[in-house]
């Protein structure tokens, strides 16, 4: 078996080693990495673009989320997700959908006062 994969020191090229991660998603987990820091745990990496949060069990497997050399485990950073921020953000609508330009459809249509 390959040796694990640490998410938080590896290039978008081996990211793609693991499952249900494509080249784009890969390079938006190297960036979401660059600008918001290491990930200190799994549910961090539902927050990053185009994710696919089913392979999260599958990726698990695969991969790690160990501290970098050098940094102390305090400086690695607590937690920044609450389980309120996950519920909020899952609720959210995916974007501008057919249902959504339907309804105002009709507001365009009405006459002003």
């Amino acid at each position: 078996m390959a040796e694990p994969i640490n998410l938080n020191t590896a290039n978008p090229k081996e990211l793609t080693q693991l499952p249900g991660i494509a080249k784009n998603v890969a390079y938006n987990i190297a960036s979401h990495r660059k600008r918001h820091g290491y990930f200190t745990h799994w549910e961090e990496l539902l927050q990053v673009k185009e994710f696919p949060d089913k392979a999260l069990a599958q990726i698990k497997k695969r991969a790690r989320l160990l501290p970098i050399e050098g940094v102390r485990p305090e400086e690695f950073g607590p937690r920044r997700i609450r389980k309120q921020h996950l519920d909020r953000a899952a609720k959210k609508p995916k974007g501008y959908t057919k249902a959504i330009r339907s309804t105002r459809s009709s507001d365009r249509l009405k006459r002003s006062a």
